[in-house]
C-alpha cells in the first residue's frame, strides 16, 4: 500500500474520531435536566405517578376512616353526647349528637370514598402504574402524558369531592350508590342540593381518569 493511500485513511480515521467526541460532546451539552416540579409534581414516570396515586389513596384511607368512627360511635352510643363533634361538624352534630342529614351524609361520603377513591384508584392506580410496566418490561406506559393526566383528573376529583363536605347544604346524602329519590329531588335532603352537584362532578372527573 502506498504512502498516499496510508495517509488518507489516516485522515479519515481522525476526522471520524473528531465527529464522534463533537457527537458526544453535544449529547452531554444538550442533556436533559429535571425540575421539581417535572420530578415530582408533573411526573411522567410510572413509578412516580404510582406513588401520587398511594399518597392520595392513603390521605383518603385516613380520612374515610375518621368519618366511620364519627358515625360508628353515635350508632354505637345512640343516647349519648359527644361535645366535641359539634366543635368539629359545627351545625351538623348540635348539642355533640350527629343531626339525621348529617349522618347519612357520613355514610355517603365514607361510601364512596373508600370503594371509588381508594380502592379504585388509589391501591390500582399505584399497582397497576408500578408494577405493569415492570412486568412487561417496558420502559414506562405506553402514554405517559396521558398517564400523567389520570393522576391529576383523579386529584382534581378528590378536591371537589373533599369541598362538597363544606357547602352551606351539606354534603350528598344520598348514599353512595346515589339511589333515587334522594338522588333525583333536589328537595329530597339538604344535600341533594349543592353537595349532589359537587359529587356528581367529583365522580365524572374520576371516570375521566379512570379511561
Amino acid at each position: 500500500m502506498s504512502n498516499e493511500a496510508i495517509l488518507t485513511q489516516d485522515v479519515h480515521a481522525h476526522s471520524a474520531a473528531h465527529h464522534d467526541a463533537h457527537g458526544h460532546d453535544d449529547h452531554g451539552h444538550h442533556e436533559h435536566h429535571e425540575t421539581f416540579l417535572s420530578k415530582y409534581v408533573f411526573s411522567m414516570d410510572h413509578k412516580m405517578i404510582a406513588k401520587q396515586f398511594l399518597i392520595t389513596g392513603m390521605v383518603w384511607a385516613v380520612l374515610g376512616g375518621l368519618m366511620s368512627v364519627i358515625f360508628r360511635l353515635q350508632l354505637g352510643y345512640p343516647d349519648a353526647s359527644f361535645p366535641f363533634l359539634e366543635s368539629l361538624l359545627g351545625k351538623w352534630a348540635k348539642g355533640g349528637q350527629i343531626t339525621p342529614e348529617a349522618y347519612y351524609a357520613l355514610v355517603t361520603t365514607h361510601g364512596t370514598v373508600l370503594v371509588f377513591f381508594v380502592l379504585t384508584a388509589g391501591l390500582s392506580g399505584t399497582f397497576a402504574n408500578f408494577l405493569i410496566p415492570l412486568q412487561i418490561g417496558a420502559r414506562d406506559m405506553a402514554s405517559p402524558f396521558m398517564n400523567m393526566l389520570s393522576y391529576w383528573f383523579f386529584f382534581v376529583a378528590s378536591i371537589v369531592m373533599l369541598s362538597s363536605m363544606f357547602v352551606e347544604t351539606g354534603p350528598f346524602s344520598g348514599g353512595w350508590t346515589a339511589y333515587p329519590p334522594l338522588s333525583a329531588l333536589g328537595d329530597a335532603s339538604p344535600g341533594s342540593k349543592t353537595g349532589m352537584d359537587l359529587w356528581i362532578i367529583a365522580m365524572a372527573l374520576f371516570v375521566v381518569s379512570s379511561l
